[in-house]
């Protein structure tokens, strides 16, 4: 019996494996060519500002977001590192479409303590959903209240 009629079966297996391999690589590779991202015009940004007047004190910074490829119905959701000290906003809070066309939102953080209480440095983030996925990457924030 010739080698390669003995071996067959064992190289159609390998050569199979190696197929399947190489399909479910490139399913992968085009998958996350198409994913869409979000482009913030700065990242990360920093909000710096006096919390003297206590409760209520607040900074803002303005941000532009754009989407690729386009996203309908998209929500920012915002984190902070102490949301018992300090809040953080955007206005707009959503947006029918993120696409090609810059959208200007407005990112607020707000002391919610007295004055005292309220200065230090805080990180934050804002996330941009579709549904249940985000679109990244999220925006990072850092918090300074002198």
């Amino acid at each position: 019996m010739s080698p390669i009629r003995r071996y067959l079966p064992h190289l159609l297996v390998g050569l199979t494996i190696s197929l399947i391999m190489v399909g479910a690589y490139s399913a992968v590779g085009f998958a996350s060519l198409t994913a869409p991202k979000a482009l913030w015009s700065a990242n990360p940004v920093a909000i710096t500002f006096s919390g003297s007047a206590g409760i209520g004190s607040s900074g803002s910074v303005g941000e532009v977001v754009k989407c690729a490829p386009k996203v309908d119905n998209a929500i920012f959701h915002t984190s902070i590192s102490n949301p018992t000290k300090i809040s953080l906003t955007v206005s707009p809070d959503s947006e029918a479409t993120c696409g090609p066309a810059p959208d200007a939102v407005t990112v607020t953080a707000t002391c919610l303590v007295t004055a005292p209480n309220c200065k230090g440095t805080y990180t934050g983030t804002v996330t941009i959903f579709q549904g249940y996925s985000t679109i990244p990457p999220s925006l990072a924030v850092t918090v300074v209240v002198t």
